[in-house]
């Protein structure tokens, strides 16, 4: 149940962190007048597409991750081996 907390809590942060990746990405995108030298500055990449691109992968890391904390939550409550 610990590992499955630690889990949890890391998804969360996770979730949040790439969500922030996203905005920040389109928002570079869209308001940026020279796209590579503003995600270069702000976003570490070489162009906003890529920082788009990292931030879905690592939204559907952090939905998968979540999805196996609640899988693993349902199974210990139905074990009987709740905390």
């Amino acid at each position: 149940m610990f590992f499955t907390k630690i889990a949890r809590i890391f998804a969360q942060i996770l979730f949040g962190f790439s969500v922030l990746r996203l905005v920040t990405g389109f928002m570079v995108a869209f308001t940026a007048n020279d796209n590579a030298a503003m995600s270069a500055r702000y976003l570490g990449t070489a162009n906003s597409g890529e920082a788009i691109n990292q931030g879905f992968l690592w939204l559907f890391a952090a939905v998968a991750l979540g999805v196996m904390t609640e899988i693993s939550k349902l199974l210990s409550e139905r074990s009987g081996m709740v905390e």
